[in-house]
């Protein structure tokens, strides 16, 4: 489904103030699967998704998706494929919008209708109210016409990764959107979080900060260091790692990539 082609990315390059985020990164994803994201601060886990939502360009490689090449493809055509729930609230929903309008309009989303047709109606708000009662998060269908806005985090991000369910979006990115909650909404979120994406059977990238939430959550966890990949776990493998052995793979320094040797090659 996804395809990582030796993938670097380079922030200003060919500068004193050079920094290599990922180098020579080959990954291969499924359709379907809940890949989680680790390693230390710095290692590449945030760059690697910006770089797959369409933020970050690549400075070599290529990507694939359905084995067509959309290395290339602007920030607004990579959204039909990744939406991205990141750990800025501020991303992800209208904050002058109510919770319901935000749900409504995600739905009408590749529906063709006219400018004045209304996105939310009685019908479509009882649809709405329903949905998140039963996601039963921290009584968020009591929030319903509120505007986002005046919303604590939690509920933010959780309404935008029900916003990027509802948009039909074919890959969820998720980066630490947990980042700076207490530790009651911390673990709501991440509730949440499972249960949705477990339910929409969708696929799901998400760089994680707690690896014991990685192991119980995820299928597979790509574990990144200096920018490249140094472990892929899936399986009986994951399945037999611990939290102090996944730790100290945290701190594996591979051997590294240049990219002038992958220039060369071109």
């Amino acid at each position: 489904m996804i395809r990582l082609e030796d993938i670097f990315v380079v922030f200003q390059g060919n500068t004193p103030l050079e920094r290599i985020a990922l180098r020579g990164v080959n990954l291969e994803i499924n359709k379907g699967e809940i890949v989680s994201i680790v390693g230390n601060n710095g290692s590449g886990r945030t760059s690697l998704l910006r770089f797959l939502a369409g933020y970050i360009n690549p400075s070599f490689g290529k990507l694939w998706f359905n084995n067509t090449d959309i290395t290339r493809q602007t920030l607004s055509e990579r959204a039909e494929i990744f939406s991205s729930v990141f750990y800025d609230q501020n991303t992800g929903t209208a904050g002058n919008l109510t919770v319901a309008e935000n749900l409504a309009i995600a739905g009408m989303h590749h529906q063709p209708k006219s400018l004045l047709e209304p996105a939310l109606t009685e019908e479509t708000k009882e649809v709405i109210f329903q949905q998140l009662k039963n996601i039963n998060f921290m009584g968020l269908e009591n929030l319903i016409d509120e505007r986002v806005c005046t919303l604590g985090k939690a509920y933010r991000q959780v309404l935008a990764l029900l916003i990027a369910v509802t948009k039909g979006a074919e890959v969820i990115l998720i980066d630490e959107h947990s980042t700076g909650l207490d530790k009651a909404a911390a673990d709501a979120l991440l509730e949440a979080t499972e249960r949705i994406i477990r339910e929409h059977k969708i696929t799901t990238i998400m760089a994680v900060c707690d690896p014991k939430y990685a192991m119980d959550v995820s299928d597979r966890m790509i574990v990144l260091s200096h920018g490249q990949v140094v472990s892929d776990l899936s399986g009986e493998r994951k399945k037999n790692t611990t939290v102090e052995s996944l730790y100290s793979s945290f701190n594996i320094i591979p051997q590294i990539k240049d990219l002038r040797n992958y220039d060369a090659k071109q």
